[in-house]
């Protein structure tokens, strides 16, 4: 045998192992003829082909291909290749599960009784689909069911117990109080809500009424736009005008102000003037002012006059008798020489 006729020997042989290893990877042994079944899903959920097929826990084969259809709903169609010796019923479902929490899945077939002649399905025939959710998956019907009746008898006395913690009368509990409180707010608010209606009730004539004045007085106005709009402008011109004279007129008036406060200065300055042309006069001797004050010799006069005057009011002060009319010298005399003893 030459070497090409080897070379070529064993080149089929490999690509024949490698065909078989790529099937078994898939989970299909190409050396043990199986059956094949198909099933359509809506949703597999990212499945993968090479899913083991299991029944009760034991694998009888895998998914050998996952395919979506050009239809409507967009349904899934899975192929599954079973042990050929494995027969199945019917009606078997095909459910695909999860078997943990990192999303690993598995088809589940599962069917109520064995079958026998023609209620065993063919190989090709289609087996009806089924999709469980993780918690479903991981404790199953009957026990999901046991689950949720634990769950519902918990809730329902942790309700009962919530029951009587907020609504039972009497109850000491915060909880209650508030619970109470709120009942009695609610009426109160009931009873309001009443009277108010009958509030409205009663005054539903005078609202309507009003809402008709005021409709009317919103279409007297609406009507009467344009002849409100020039009164305003009106009314801001007339503004302007009054503003613009009150300015002037001020403006005038501290006019007048100004030249009547000049016209005095001017006679105040006239009347310094004067007077300081009277000073210097009198400083000079000038007049009967200025002779009085510059003569020392007037002056001394008016003193000596002015001090006779006190003596003379002393004296009237002192002896008022002496100044009394129709009194004899005798008298006076006599007056006077008490008035030396006395001294």
């Amino acid at each position: 045998m030459s070497n090409e006729v080897k070379v070529g020997i064993l080149a089929l042989v490999t690509i024949a192992v490698s065909f078989w290893g790529y099937k078994f990877i898939l989970g299909k042994n190409i050396l043990i003829k199986s059956n094949y079944y198909k099933v359509y899903y809506s949703d597999v959920n990212q499945m993968q082909v090479g899913t083991p097929v299991a029944i009760n826990g034991v694998k009888v084969g895998s998914v050998t291909n996952i395919e979506l259809l050009n239809d409507i709903d967009r349904t899934v169609e899975v192929i599954l290749d079973l042990d050929r010796n494995l027969t199945i019923p019917k009606n078997t479902k095909a459910i695909v599960i999860s078997t943990g929490f990192m999303g690993g899945k598995a088809v589940l077939l599962s069917y109520s009784k064995p079958c026998s002649g023609d209620d065993c399905a063919q190989s090709g025939d289609t087996l009806e689909g089924e999709v469980r959710g993780l918690v479903a998956s991981m404790l199953g019907e009957e026990q999901l069911d046991n689950y949720m009746d634990i769950i519902r008898e918990g809730l329902t006395e942790m309700l009962d117990t919530l029951s009587k913690q907020l609504g039972g009368e009497g109850g000491d509990s915060p909880l209650a109080k508030s619970m109470e409180d709120l009942r009695a707010t609610l009426a109160n608010l009931n009873s309001a809500t009443g009277q108010l209606d009958a509030l409205m009730a009663g005054s539903s004539g005078s609202i309507k009424s009003s809402l008709s004045h005021l409709s009317s007085i919103t279409g007297n106005l609406r009507d009467n736009n344009e002849n409100i709009s020039s009164i305003l402008g009106n009314t801001d011109s007339l503004s302007r005008q009054l503003l613009a004279a009150d300015i002037e007129a001020t403006v005038n008036e501290i006019q007048t102000a100004i030249a009547q406060l000049k016209t005095t200065l001017t006679s105040a300055n006239s009347a310094l003037a004067g007077m300081s042309t009277a000073v210097d006069k009198i400083n000079q001797g000038e007049g009967s002012l200025g002779k009085l004050i510059q003569d020392d010799e007037l002056y001394e006069q008016l003193n000596s006059l002015s001090l006779q005057f006190d003596s003379l009011a002393s004296d009237i002060q002192d002896r008022p008798y002496r100044y009394i009319p129709l009194k004899g010298r005798k008298k006076v005399k006599k007056y006077d020489r008490l008035d030396e003893k006395e001294n």
